[in-house]
């Protein structure tokens, strides 16, 4: 008697699944090039944006006596109702989180580079799921460089929402944070829509084929 095996090796969010074979074309030397390209480019203009936010506000970054980066008084220049520019120096993660450990974050972040690298290269057969972990790497990368060279993640793009008389804002961030962002997203995105495989359910029983 034969019949198809049970279960099978697990599956990876970032891998294809039976319902999307491997793209024939994906090998891992175009995906480290892929990786590395978009990683590249992403953090470039990471870098780029910010100092340039930082010089069209015309604020700078100093020593507070605290001993902490601190950054001048900055005007917020609206582009359009809910959206504009207002430089800020974040010493933490999200909102400040976990300032009183950067070296933590440094840490995060000097991993999380190689591992999406590796993830992205060597366990990864779709192109999304490259670009979403570059994305992700792109934006370590750049929030890396800034707690690494100036103490703090320099931060410019500020969302409002106004209701009645008050003015409720969106911690401000940066081009690294919407990429680390939209990086997830996807990643959760092609874990979502990855269909259920009835094969690795414990109630699935090998079947004798008919004789």
């Amino acid at each position: 008697m034969t019949g198809d095996p049970v279960g099978g090796e697990p599956k990876s969010p970032v891998r294809g699944t039976s319902a999307e074979p491997p793209q024939d074309d994906f090998q891992p030397a175009h995906a480290a090039g892929v990786f590395t390209l978009v990683t590249g480019f992403l953090l470039w203009a990471d870098l780029m944006t910010k100092s340039a936010a930082f010089k069209f506000l015309e604020v700078s970054i100093f020593t507070a006596p605290s001993g902490f980066p601190a950054v001048t008084r900055s005007p917020i220049h609206e582009i359009f109702p809910g959206f504009g520019l207002e430089a800020a120096l974040n010493l933490g993660a999200f909102n400040g989180w976990f300032a009183w450990a950067p070296w933590l974050l440094i840490g995060v972040s000097v991993l999380a580079v190689p591992v999406c690298f590796y993830i992205a290269v060597y366990r990864s057969d779709r192109w999304l799921s490259v670009i979403a972990l570059a994305l992700i790497a792109s934006g370590a990368a750049g929030n890396l460089y800034d707690r690494a060279i100036i103490g703090g993640v320099r931060d410019f793009i500020r969302w409002s929402i106004q209701w009645g008389d008050k003015e409720y804002v969106w911690p401000n961030f940066n081009i690294a944070d919407s990429a680390i962002v939209c990086g997830v997203a996807l990643i959760i995105w092609m874990e979502w829509r990855r269909p259920v495989d009835d094969s690795d359910s414990p109630d699935t029983e090998e079947k004798p084929a008919a004789s």
